[in-house]
């Protein structure tokens, strides 16, 4: 990830740390995937515990190199929605 905006010039990393809030992100949208994964799983074939473990690993494994990327963007979303930066200097 780079550490400016390319565009505005906007340090995005505010302290060290500031990342760790991604990863709770990045464990609630493995829950939206994993989720509807096993709701469609029981509608469907109802599998045995196994066939549900399988489908997770497969959904999430699948999933993690989105949800790692986006769970840094929806954090800088979330954060800058509750607490602005003010204007960098130009």
């Amino acid at each position: 990830m780079h550490r400016t905006c390319g565009h505005c010039g906007i340090v995005f990393e505010r302290e060290r740390g500031y990342f760790m809030m991604s990863v709770f992100v990045g464990y609630v949208m493995c829950f939206f995937v994993v989720i509807p994964v096993m709701v469609g799983l029981y509608l469907t074939i109802r599998p045995s515990m196994n066939g549900y473990l399988i489908g997770a690993v497969v959904a999430l494994v699948l999933a993690i190199p989105l949800i790692f990327h986006y769970a840094r963007v929806v954090w800088l979303h979330l954060d800058e929605l509750m607490d602005p930066r003010p204007n960098p200097p130009t």
